[in-house]
């Protein structure tokens, strides 16, 4: 393997504020020009390290990044001036041509100018964290800004030119009606966004709101999250949006193709503290300490690799369906026997298919309404019953 197209994914780990119900690694802090090229100064040297590394365990001598993608924490605090310099890098010692560069922003640390930067400097694809489009919801989920703050943000993204963004939202916080919800939604609908993420919250040891409320979501009942659900996807269809993803929500031809990596286990390089990379059957993680992981690159010189898998054809197999059925078109069993040499037998998916969690067409499956609901518990029952 000489050649690879793989996207890039970069993890910036500040933030102004942490949120209480957030388990992605982030810190809470301002970050000054010193840290920022410090940051910047590791990522090459990661980048470097990372060249070698494959080159030595694949034989891989020519990268070719088809996607790029900044996630955090919040990327937008970082200036374009680091963006500019970290794409002049990989113009220079990478072919580095991606069709999406996706930048994730919080609307307070937008201003015309920066989202205008942002724009020049390449990238083509905002993804706003708006969270709620009501003032009780963004208290609630602990977040810094206002709807103020995000009409501001969308008017400058769409001033700089910006045609492709996404709006993310999370629903089910507590005091949220349905008629709550269906304002927020026709709210998004109104700055025509080509595509909007809607993920469901969840309370993640480790974080305050699993604390505070004690690891049970007592607020929100099955039945009132599934009626949450029909709203956003019926709401949507009838708008012209495919759900394509069971979170994300697109106008066709609009999908996150980053993301899409992800979900068909396309190989990926991970950047900065936290990130996870995959390459054909191999998965590694980097520390989720950003002192560990700068020190590493900078002082020591190495790769601050902490998790190294090498999956075999079970595990490649289990994360086939899990990362599968969360797509629309989901898994094709044929894929799974001839990739991994493992399939699920007939009675698995007829009961399956009688108790309406799955849909069969040929020689793929996918979930049906019910059965997004369901999707672990659905994919567990698959895992168990796997034969080679």
């Amino acid at each position: 393997m000489k050649k690879l197209d793989l996207g890039l994914y970069l993890h910036v780990p500040f933030c102004l504020k942490k949120c209480p119900y957030c388990d992605f690694y982030s810190l809470e802090m301002k970050i000054s020009k010193y840290l920022e090229n410090k940051f910047l100064k590791a990522l090459k040297e990661e980048l470097k390290l990372l060249r070698f590394f494959l080159e030595e365990k694949f034989g891989i001598k020519d990268l070719s990044f088809i996607t790029f993608y900044a996630g955090g924490g919040t990327p937008s605090l970082l200036s374009p001036y680091f963006y500019e310099n970290l794409f002049n890098f990989l113009n220079k010692n990478f072919k580095f041509s991606p069709k999406e560069l996706t930048l994730e922003a919080n609307p307070e640390t937008f201003t015309l100018e920066k989202t205008k930067a942002f724009y020049e400097i390449g990238f083509n694809r905002i993804s706003l964290g708006v969270q709620s489009f009501s003032s009780k919801g963004l208290k609630f989920l602990g977040r810094l800004h206002t709807l103020k703050n995000i009409f501001k943000a969308l008017e400058f993204i769409v001033k700089s030119g910006f045609k492709n963004f996404s709006l993310d939202f999370i629903f089910g916080w507590k005091g949220q009606g349905e008629k709550t919800l269906k304002k927020e939604i026709f709210k998004a609908l109104e700055f025509k966004p080509p595509h909007l993420s809607f993920y469901e919250l969840t309370l993640e040891k480790g974080t305050p709101f699993y604390q505070i409320f004690k690891g049970e979501k007592y607020w929100i009942k099955d039945e009132k999250l599934m009626n949450f659900y029909k709203i956003i996807e019926e709401t949507l269809k009838i708008n012209g949006y495919e759900r394509y993803e069971i979170s994300n929500y697109a106008i066709p031809t609009y999908e996150c193709k980053h993301n899409l990596l992800y979900w068909k286990l396309k190989p990926y390089l991970g950047l900065g503290p936290s990130a996870t990379s995959r390459i054909k059957n191999l998965r590694w993680k980097n520390p989720r300490n950003l002192n560990y992981y700068l020190n590493s690159l900078l002082k020591e010189k190495k790769l601050s690799l902490k998790i190294i898998e090498n999956l075999n054809h079970y595990e490649l197999a289990k994360e086939y369906i899990f990362m599968g059925l969360r797509l629309k078109e989901g898994i094709s069993l044929k894929e799974l026997k001839r990739k991994y040499n493992y399939y699920l037998p007939k009675d698995i998916l007829d009961t399956l298919i009688k108790e309406k969690l799955i849909k069969r067409r040929k020689n793929r499956i996918s979930l049906t309404f019910k059965g997004k609901l369901l999707h672990n518990q659905v994919v567990y029952y698959l895992w168990e019953n796997l034969c080679s």
